[in-house]
């Protein structure tokens, strides 16, 4: 259960429209006679990808909290990604009481309203508890794929070093039996080839290539906010996901970086990254 599901609600009554961050909008067609009911029939959504967070949203819960809009602007932020990252994993998310978030097919959030009258004042039930057990089941299944993501990357980056080597080394082979070195000549000792001169010219480069792989970050979230970093973290490893966490010192402040580490080798990176952007859905930065 979020602790803005009642704002939320009282914002969609009062309102009659609701935009939620890259999710899509909601609008109440008929909020109805009574002023403290949601009816779900009444409940509309489109989806909208560049969709963006409401302001009066925040303007409103401000008010209705105290608190400063920066902090509710950050937690906004971090309940709407969360419900996304939710949704792509494949599960479905009941968000403020109203009705389950998930996503489709052709990669479209979609919602479906709940059944009964909903009350403003009604707390509702927990927002990501969908069934009895399901949340720890879905987690472990979520880690053992990024596991056997992982286990794919490397089995495939060793089968490449393997080809790469053997071709190598069958360049190497020809090289060496084409040289005068490996040619007796009967009519001239004094011509006899220079085996120091052959030996510098064979291809160092393909028996000198490293073939250990290097741990690599692939930084997913920057922030200054050391609270929202580590409510981010929390959240995360709250899903099982391998997630880590570490922080720098600027001029002014502390850099939190939210990273997965891997050890792989280097042609892999480009790959390894693609696939973490598209499952966090954000710009990745890598260091080495």
């Amino acid at each position: 259960m979020s602790k803005y599901d009642q704002y939320l609600k009282e914002f969609l009554l009062k309102n009659r429209e609701l935009s939620v961050e890259k999710i899509g909008t909601f609008v109440l067609t008929n909020p109805g006679a009574d002023e403290k009911v949601i009816h779900p029939q009444f409940i509309g959504f489109q989806f909208n990808r560049k969709a963006e967070t409401d302001e009066a949203l925040i303007d409103f819960i401000v008010a209705e909290t105290g608190k400063s809009k920066t902090l509710i602007s950050s937690d906004l932020g971090s309940l709407f990604e969360d419900i996304r990252q939710y949704a792509n994993l494949g599960k479905v998310y009941s968000f403020a009481n109203l009705g389950m978030i998930s996503l489709n097919r052709l990669g479209e959030y979609e919602f479906v309203a709940g059944h009964g009258n909903i009350s403003v004042s009604d707390a509702g039930p927990g927002t990501k508890v969908v069934t009895e057990g399901s949340s720890k089941q879905q987690a472990s299944r979520n880690v053992v794929i990024f596991i056997a993501f992982l286990i794919v990357i490397l089995i495939a980056g060793a089968l490449g070093w393997g080809i790469y080597k053997y071709i190598g080394q069958k360049k190497t082979d020809t090289v060496q039996a084409d040289t005068p070195a490996n040619k007796i000549d009967t009519n001239a000792v004094q011509n006899k080839p220079d085996t120091a001169a052959i030996t510098q010219k064979q291809p160092a480069t393909i028996k000198g290539m490293p073939t250990d792989s290097s741990y690599f970050k692939f930084i997913f979230e920057t922030t200054e906010n050391r609270a929202r970093a580590y409510r981010r973290f929390d959240t995360l490893r709250s899903y099982k996901d391998p997630v880590k966490i570490d922080s720098i010192k600027s001029d002014s402040s502390m850099i939190y970086h939210l990273y997965i580490g891997a050890k792989i080798a280097v042609r892999d990176t480009a790959y390894v990254r693609d696939s973490i952007q598209k499952y966090f859905q954000r710009t990745i930065k890598i260091e080495h």
